[in-house]
């Protein structure tokens, strides 16, 4: 009797473990997870790498990007652009800017999807496809509004698609504060 119930136990743990393999929500993970969706985004992120499409990382560039989710669906996004500039007399001038925008996300259907709705800011809707969201490492690629800029540092720089035609993508990583 002992036994059979060894053998049950072996059987049902090697299902649930296949079966919780198979059911992956995001490319890249997690594949269990008892936080609700909602739950492990929620909260402070700070972006460790920004590449546009073509390009490199702009974080620690001149540029960082921190983002703030709450659960009611707001959120909070500070940008800090800095940029050095050497005038006509050799004389260099640092310049940093800070932009803080607010509004709305909401997962799509599939909860494969955020699409961030701004308020009032001409940044547009972005759409972020979630590759990895645990609670602590969130990743994905995004699709801004076209053409925003900061200062001197472009935070869509080189973003458009392979024919040069289009917005295109930027893949980002974040980690919660």
């Amino acid at each position: 009797m002992v036994k059979i119930s060894n053998k049950i136990l072996l059987a049902g743990g090697l299902a649930t473990a296949v079966g919780l393999t198979g059911c992956k929500k995001y490319d890249d993970g997690p594949s269990f997870s008892l936080l609700t969706k909602t739950q492990r985004l929620t909260g402070d992120w700070e972006l460790k790498k920004w590449i546009p499409y073509g390009g490199s990382n702009m974080i620690g560039n001149g540029l960082e990007l921190e983002i703030e989710f709450d659960k009611d669906g707001d959120f909070d996004m500070k940008v800090i652009s800095t940029y050095s500039y050497t005038n006509y007399y050799g004389e260099t001038n640092t310049y940093t800017e800070v932009y803080n925008h607010k509004g709305d996300w909401e997962f799509s259907s599939d909860k494969e999807e955020i699409e961030l709705d701004f308020n009032n800011s001409g940044m547009g809707d972005w759409d972020i496809e979630i590759t990895r969201l645990t609670n602590k490492e969130f990743e994905g690629d995004v699709t801004p509004y076209e053409g925003y800029y900061y200062g001197k540092s472009n935070l869509f720089s080189k973003v458009s698609d392979k024919s040069g035609d289009g917005p295109g993508t930027i893949r980002f990583e974040a980690e919660k504060d």
